[in-house]
């Protein structure tokens, strides 16, 4: 049976993975022009799921999403 490193645990890089994620899809919808607040949720859903959803970007004109990419 494998022991846990207790300097390290795994969940002590969840959140600062989650931060980076949201910082990462945040920038990214607002860069699409999208609105403060959806861009916010878009990006809170990213950070915990991996997928923004539909969000409407571009000052209105495109519908968009934001995703990891899987492997296949």
């Amino acid at each position: 049976m494998a022991t846990q490193d207790r300097r390290h645990p795994a969940h002590s890089r969840a959140l600062p993975q989650r931060i980076h994620d949201f910082r990462k899809a945040y920038r990214k919808a607002r860069d699409w022009r999208c609105p403060p607040l959806p861009a916010a949720v878009a990006a809170w859903r990213y950070a915990l799921t991996g997928d923004s959803g539909r969000f409407v970007s571009h000052g209105g004109a495109r519908l968009s999403r934001i995703y990891r990419g899987g492997e296949d």
